[in-house]
């Protein structure tokens, strides 16, 4: 019955540009009609809500509350609009209130919000938790991100050696917009590091210095902006998980 593509946005670096990904590939995916929730489980640091400029009146802590007291519930109580293709669902408030949120919760949302949209897009943490590793094996494809980092790039292998166990679609994505005067080591160099090859390059073109600004206005670059160079390489990730 399942309807929704379920991509897992993932690093094992925080600070790699997962939530700024995932919002802007939102935006290309909803440039092609697709109907998109974006799930905010960066459950202590999430940043869905403020990179929107929008205030949940709900969030996934509600749907985990409600949902104890039963199963039949509607899951657009719980999603916040951005506008006619996008909505997300918000990470807790309250740092007290993450330890309650378990699998089964995100489990049954995904069961209900997978019958409504096309795509829904997990803006995870870099922790290789439980819930996470849960995530991970249940997505349709996992989108993983890199940056031209020693430390990034060390824990990327360690990552991907697990990643590639599970023979989910995994996509390696190398983003040089984070830092573009970044330039340790070559594409060959980064290959052999991660041992792993590199699917996606998101180059230092796409890095804004009024990023800031574009956020507090709650803009997404890549809606009805199809003229900047890196957009072909967003809509081809989003042509191969949609």
């Amino acid at each position: 019955m399942s309807k929704g593509i379920i991509s897992a946005i993932y690093s094992g670096k925080g600070g790699v540009g997962k939530t700024t990904f995932t919002l802007n590939l939102a935006g290309t995916l909803s440039n092609n009609k697709k109907k998109i929730l974006i799930i905010d489980l960066d459950l202590y640091s999430g940043a869905i809500a403020i990179s929107l400029n929008k205030i949940p009146i709900k969030t996934i802590y509600d749907f985990h509350n409600d949902l104890k007291k039963k199963n039949d519930i509607d899951v657009f109580s719980y999603i916040t609009k951005y506008n006619n293709y996008i909505d997300f669902i918000s990470c807790p408030k309250d740092i007290k209130e993450v330890k309650s949120i378990d699998f089964n919760t995100i489990e049954q949302l995904v069961f209900k919000a997978s019958l409504l949209y096309d795509v829904i897009l997990f803006d995870l943490s870099h922790i290789y938790s439980e819930i996470n590793c849960k995530i991970l094996n249940m997505a349709t494809n996992v989108l993983y991100l890199l940056t031209n980092d020693s430390a990034d790039l060390k824990n990327t292998a360690n990552v991907l050696s697990i990643l590639n166990q599970n023979n989910n679609n995994l996509k390696v994505i190398l983003n040089y917009s984070i830092n573009p005067e970044r330039n340790y080591y070559v594409l060959y160099d980064i290959k052999n590091i991660i041992n792993n090859n590199i699917d996606y390059i998101i180059s230092n073109r796409f890095y804004n210095p009024q990023i800031d600004n574009i956020t507090i206005r709650g803009e997404l670059f890549t809606i009805n902006n199809q003229k900047f160079q890196d957009y072909k390489i967003f809509n081809l990730i989003a042509n191969s998980i949609s």
